[in-house]
């Protein structure tokens, strides 16, 4: 999977994910499994004062291959449909994906 396969929505959320080093997108809306920017999601970065910067990826490049995260995380929205979801991202990769349910979803 390369980020030219996805399509807009999904692509913007790769790239501020990659741009995002470390942090979380909060209250991210997911229809028909692809994230939606309205609303915004509130977007959250962690800065650590005593480290280095972090080198960012080429996000130039359409055609670079995802990493399995990012393809674990579309399988997961894909099958949510319908959702508002936070990522937590760490070095510039989705780590944990936080689902809002209904407890009638659940039970």
């Amino acid at each position: 999977m390369t980020k030219s396969s996805l399509n807009p929505g999904q692509q913007r959320m790769v790239e501020i994910i990659e741009a995002l080093g470390f942090g979380e997108i909060e209250g991210l809306l997911v229809r028909g499994g692809s994230p939606c920017y309205e609303p915004q999601p509130r977007i959250v970065q962690a800065i650590k004062l005593d480290s280095e910067p972090l080198g960012q990826p080429d996000r130039g490049q359409a055609d670079l291959t995802l990493k399995k995260e990012f393809e674990i995380l579309l399988d997961q929205l894909s099958r949510l449909r319908d959702a508002i979801v936070d990522i937590e991202v760490r070095h510039s990769l989705p780590f944990r994906l936080v689902v809002e349910r209904r407890d009638e979803e659940l039970l």
